[in-house]
């Protein structure tokens, strides 16, 4: 079977914007958990960098956004901004990081598919309904581990559940709205801002700078540059090169990399119970996307 290099590269680069999410929730819970990092700290890393280079993306797609308005945009940060990404990280002082990249990107397309049903009428069959169960059960099963060897971990999981269903509504109103979702994820950074940077500048500035410079530099280049920006635009191009479908099988990328990470970096204990809840749900999510379909109701 030959395979062309553009769907060779697509796959590259798709792969690549995974794994930058996957590794996310160790980042996150080593810098907050055993570097001195806060999550405002989290906050400005994530959103003012990305903000200055997401900009010219912005921009250039000021039509769309016009087109969009300014109160569609607010509603799409309540739900994809800063207040997220505060549920995300806060989560992570309470659940070990295999939580974090497991159950919020499961959470996600579950209530993702209740929310089309309840708002684009868009009933999935019966196949798509048995997967996504199956990845539910398989969030419940790892939320169930760490019951046992982390004990508080149901505070962060709760958190997680509420990360991965707000991403959801998120996209759930791009696909209503007709809004391209990279420019509109480019103008919710934008948006976060000003919610950011008030309350940084005040209570945490001196106390972030004087953390080592490396430590600094890596975190404004991990959760602003890796993160905010460059995993989102190599996503993009995967999509152009691969189609939407093609290129969504790759979020199965993300939990085996947190997987991965979390052990590697942290040290954190997968276990039978949590593989076999991880693995549940990796096998159910791509069956979702390449075998299953949704249908209007």
């Amino acid at each position: 079977m030959n395979i062309s290099p553009r769907i060779l590269v697509g796959l590259l680069i798709g792969v690549l914007a995974s794994a930058i999410w996957g590794g996310h929730a160790a980042v996150a819970r080593l810098a907050l958990n055993g570097q001195g990092f806060h999550v405002l700290d989290l906050l400005f890393c994530r959103y003012v960098p990305a903000s200055l280079l997401l900009a010219p993306l912005v921009w250039r797609e000021r039509a769309a956004m016009r087109a969009l308005g300014w109160r569609r945009i607010f509603v799409l940060f309540l739900f994809a901004g800063a207040g997220n990404l505060i549920l995300f990280a806060t989560a992570l002082k309470y659940a070990p990081a295999t939580h974090g990249s497991t159950i919020a990107p499961m959470v996600m397309p579950v209530a993702g598919a209740l929310l089309a049903w309840w708002l684009l009428r868009e009933r999935p069959t019966p196949g798509r309904a048995a997967a996504l169960g199956g990845m539910l059960t398989g969030v419940l099963i790892i939320a169930w581990d760490g019951l046992g060897m982390h004990p508080g971990a149901w505070r962060g999981d709760l958190m997680l559940v509420g990360a991965g269903s707000t991403w959801a509504v998120f996209t759930i109103l791009l696909r209503r709205w007709q809004v391209p979702a990279i420019p509109a994820t480019a103008a919710v950074t934008l948006v976060s801002v000003p919610f950011v940077l008030p309350p940084f500048l005040l209570y945490r500035v001196e106390a972030f700078f004087a953390l080592p410079t490396s430590l600094v530099i890596w975190m404004l280049v991990a959760q602003g540059v890796l993160l905010g920006c460059v995993s989102m635009l190599l996503f993009a191009r995967s999509v152009e090169m691969l189609g939407a479908t093609r290129a969504s099988t790759l979020s199965v990328v993300v939990p085996v990399m947190g997987l991965i990470t979390s052990a590697l970096v942290l040290g954190e204990t997968i276990g039978p119970v949590k593989a076999l809840g991880a693995s549940l749900s990796v096998g159910a999510m791509l069956v979702a996307v390449l075998f299953t379909g949704r249908r209007q109701a």
